[in-house]
């Protein structure tokens, strides 16, 4: 079955059993609500687990799973990705409206080759495009109608407008 990443546990939080995740997604409150599965990539294997809790602390994710009450059940999962399965996405209403992972890979392009999106960041202000360059510098993106003309999925590639200083 495939899977779609959906975040990455970056630590854990009290003796409980709480981890703190960097959320890959803008559908939070769907993916984390209580009762859904989603799956830890641990060691090749893809472990179920049942959310229990969540709550959004400094734009992390605390979430508790019925499985681990525990800190020590979960202090080994830390750096590991959370995945859901595809079946559980929707479709977005509208066409201008990407999933992180849709992005992430994409070729950037001006007039010529700029980079590859290796990354989105979520901001206050919205989604930055980590692009990386040849020379091997990440540029940051606002992912906005201001600066990106188009993304074409099917052609793998996200074109920009060629902004002085933008790069």
């Amino acid at each position: 079955m495939e899977r779609v990443l959906i975040g990455t546990i970056v630590n854990t939080h009290g003796l409980s059993g709480t981890v703190k995740i960097k959320s890959h997604t803008d559908f939070i409150v769907e993916r984390y609500a209580p009762g859904t599965t989603l799956h830890v990539a641990f060691r090749g294997d893809l472990i179920p687990v049942t959310v229990q809790s969540v709550r959004t602390v400094k734009g992390l994710q605390h979430v508790t799973f019925r499985e681990f009450t525990d800190i020590n059940q979960v202090e080994r999962y830390k750096g590991s990705d959370l995945y859901i399965d595809a079946t559980q996405i929707h479709e977005l209403d509208d066409e201008d409206e990407f999933y992180f992972d849709e992005l992430i890979g994409l070729d950037v392009y001006t007039d010529h080759l700029v980079g590859t999106c290796v990354d989105i960041r979520q901001v206050p202000q919205g989604e930055l495009l980590v692009v990386r360059r040849d020379d091997a510098k990440d540029a940051l993106i606002p992912f906005n109608k201001v600066f990106v003309k188009s993304v074409d999925k099917d052609q793998r590639r996200i074109l920009l407008d060629a902004w002085e200083g933008l790069l």
